[in-house]
């Protein structure tokens, strides 16, 4: 999912580096090691926490939760900070690299919203609190595409032929065929997963590609005209390219939600509790919003927003659409279902 948090990229380029040795002055002691998905904050809030802390700022990035995992389950770089996504909680939680949260440290928990709390991977919210929040989108060329679309049907629409990716990622590219098949989100029922197979091997003479990071360039340039991704990357080349627009299904989608979280092994969980409750003051998460263009859940923050950006159904779709949305489940041993149908379709 990198491409799923990839923002401003030429001023993190220059960012990065200079975070490391950002407030060098600090007490050697006072050191938060921090480990983000790449590209997935304001880089001045990050230098205006070392600032207000007094403490220096070890940022380093991963681009998959199988690099997540595999840093925290061998111990490398110390981190006492992290960012699963809601799939990654469950191995981490299963394999104990997580420690519980102090909320009596997080008072500004209190702005989140409710419903994006207790998710399925952590439904007390004892070791996780909710960072970004958002939606499997399609993004559409509107010069190409006529009429908007409003549903998954247009992946499989054969006037597009050549102009369409789908993300190269089995749970959401099947999670998409089963939402427009009518089936759940969720389903590992045997016929539902073959009628799902049946639909994406159909589908594939229409892909220009499976892609799970070059969707939104290809968008941009105007090599394809229909994309499967995730909401934030759509928004950010909409607003670089006007003719492209981001349709959230009426019919429902797929929900996300990325989390902050506290390792286990972490040196400085003071200052890592410091930090998310940082980040979860309403202007600081408003601010946040609006640099990597994702939904807050922050319920304060989002009535800080701009009325245009808190109006927009593609940031923040209708309640009857969340109503129809699912959050990606666990599927534990019967991922290997999904894994099966998945063979089918990329032979």
């Amino acid at each position: 999912m990198i491409c799923r948090r990839k923002f401003l990229t030429a001023v993190v380029a220059t960012w990065g580096s200079a975070v490391a040795g950002c407030h060098v002055t600090a007490r050697s002691d006072r050191v938060l090691r921090i480990f983000n998905w790449s590209d997935y904050i304001a880089p001045h809030l990050v230098e205006r926490f070392a600032k207000l802390h007094d403490c220096h700022i070890v940022y380093d990035s991963y681009a998959s939760d199988a690099e997540l995992e595999t840093r925290l389950a061998t111990g490398g770089g110390g981190y006492d900070l992290v960012f699963p996504s809601d799939r990654a909680l469950v191995p981490l939680l299963a394999k104990e690299l997580l420690q519980p949260l102090n909320k009596s440290l997080l008072p500004a928990a209190r702005h989140l919203d409710p419903q994006f709390l207790g998710v399925p991977a952590d439904p007390g919210n004892r070791y996780s609190l909710p960072y970004f929040w958002g939606t499997l989108a399609i993004g559409v060329r509107v010069d190409r595409v006529e009429p908007r679309p409003d549903s998954f049907a247009v992946l499989f629409d054969s006037r597009y032929r050549g102009r369409i990716t789908v993300l190269d990622d089995l749970e959401a590219t099947i999670g998409a065929a089963l939402l427009h098949l009518g089936y759940s989100l969720n389903s590992v029922d045997p016929q539902h997963l073959a009628e799902a197979a049946q639909l994406l091997r159909a589908q594939r003479p229409l892909l220009q590609a499976y892609t799970s990071d070059s969707y939104k360039e290809r968008l941009i340039a105007g090599e394809a005209w229909v994309a499967l991704g995730w909401s934030g990357d759509l928004l950010q080349a909409s607003q670089e390219e006007e003719r492209i627009d981001v349709v959230v299904p009426r019919g429902g989608t797929m929900l996300w939600v990325d989390s902050m979280a506290i390792p286990r092994a972490a040196r400085r969980p003071d200052l890592a509790h410091a930090f998310i409750d940082f980040l979860l003051d309403p202007q600081i998460a408003c601010d946040n919003a609006l640099a990597v263009q994702y939904a807050t859940p922050n319920a304060a923050a989002r009535r800080l927003l701009p009325p245009e950006v808190q109006a927009d159904p593609r940031v923040y779709p209708p309640q009857e659409v969340l109503s129809r949305s699912q959050w990606l489940a666990y599927r534990g041993p019967q991922i290997v279902r999904l894994e099966a149908v998945w063979r089918q379709v990329r032979a």
